[in-house]
């Protein structure tokens, strides 16, 4: 038999089906076409072995003075900084309860419900316990002396949570596990987690079957939205921001093992925005800003995001936000559209995106520190991510249309 020399077309048609495209390539995997020809791809590899748990949802990398390569990770669940293949866990801690955690078990049941009145955690959340003594029986003291991850919020004032021994295998209570587990138990709750899946509006029917009444609502909190992150270096630091959660910080020089802290909860830290939507760090004057940022009130911050007020620091120092006469921090606050969605960074300004319109920020320098300019109304940003910055100016998508 004769052979015959196929000359098939480069690329791969996927426009109509796999018998129409006679003598062409219809599918394939891990290759590339050069010069006219199939080559193959080498594929690719992890970049670490080491797992993180949740979703990834924001990705940040900056580099030390010195020269440490870090790589700010946020996921549904937590916060990680990676440094070379090791992610470390440094999700803020939200509140600790001292001397006041009890437990109980069932028999046959690896289920374990914990009693601490002021939990304030839900579904899904991170509690590390210490302190505790065995229940008399299977549920030693160091099955519940370390993380756990919430399993679910029967009550204000009650969560349950699957027992589990050190090595990670699930352990069931037995008759001698009477519970209580001694009267010094400690928990330190991180940062309420974050929703896996968008909710476009807050009240009746988005929560749990039963919670809340026919007609009620209730404010979309941090734990009540979809779980986005931002974060940007200041300097050698690192602050982060859960979308409508708390300013954070993570010092560099304390190392991958601390966690990141409340910013109003530094020393010197002066009326720091409590919440916000979104933190952006501008790059040649070097001031904090806090995109939907909660006013000051009085002698303190209100803890209610204000979605369309911008807070800024005074520059070189991101704990200064109280303004003076002898600094550059303060605020304003944009007219256009009912909320902050997202902002960007682009060549000497900030493009500010509310629900309708666009903004350009820049700075000015005293006594106004910062003017915001009207570019557009009636293109506004679709969502937090939707907007990116090219070498050719920016892209966005906002509703039903893509802008540049």
């Amino acid at each position: 038999m004769a052979y015959t020399k196929l000359n098939l077309k480069p690329g791969i048609n996927r426009e109509g089906t796999a018998y129409d495209n006679e003598g062409g390539w219809f599918d394939g995997n891990l290759i590339r076409f050069r010069n006219g020809h199939v080559e193959k791809l080498k594929g690719w590899e992890k970049l670490s072995s080491n797992t993180f748990l949740g979703t990834a949802r924001a990705l940040h990398n900056w580099m030390s003075l010195g020269s440490n390569l870090y790589l700010g990770l946020g996921t549904t669940f937590k916060y990680y900084i990676k440094e070379g293949a090791v992610y470390s866990d440094v999700t803020p801690i939200r509140a600790t309860t001292t001397n006041g955690i009890t437990f109980s078990a069932t028999d046959g049941s690896s289920t374990i419900t914990a009693t601490d009145s002021s939990h304030g955690a839900v579904a899904n959340d991170f509690v590390t316990i210490s302190g505790a003594v065995s229940l008399g029986g299977l549920i030693t003291a160091d099955v519940l002396n370390q993380e756990y991850q919430i399993t679910a919020v029967p009550s204000v004032n009650t969560y349950t949570f699957t027992a589990k021994d050190t090595s990670g295998s699930t352990v069931t209570a037995n008759l001698s596990d009477s519970g209580n587990g001694g009267s010094g138990v400690d928990g330190a709750y991180q940062i309420n987690v974050g929703l896996d899946s968008y909710v476009p509006s807050a009240g009746w029917g988005t929560g749990t079957w039963g919670a809340g009444t026919f007609g009620s609502t209730s404010a979309i909190s941090a734990s009540g939205q979809l779980r986005l992150w931002t974060h940007d270096n200041y300097g050698e630091n690192l602050i982060i921001n859960p979308r409508g959660g708390g300013i954070y910080r993570w010092v560099e020089n304390s190392g991958t093992s601390t966690r990141a802290v409340a910013l109003s909860d530094v020393a010197g830290a002066n009326l720091v925005p409590t919440l916000g939507l979104q933190v952006i760090t501008s790059e040649v004057d070097r001031h904090l800003i806090v995109l939907g940022a909660d006013p000051i009130s009085g002698s303190a911050r209100s803890g209610v995001i204000d979605p369309m007020l911008i807070a800024f620091s005074d520059q070189e120092n991101e704990l200064e936000f109280e303004p003076l006469i002898t600094n550059s921090a303060g605020s304003l606050r944009l007219s256009s559209g009912s909320k902050i969605v997202g902002a960007v960074k682009s060549r000497q300004e900030i493009v500010v995106f509310t629900d309708t319109s666009l903004y350009s920020m820049q700075f000015v320098g005293p006594p106004f520190t910062f003017a915001v300019n009207l570019i557009n109304e009636g293109a506004g940003l679709i969502g937090p991510k939707g907007a990116v910055t090219t070498d050719s100016g920016i892209y966005f998508m906002s509703y039903g249309i893509f802008y540049f």
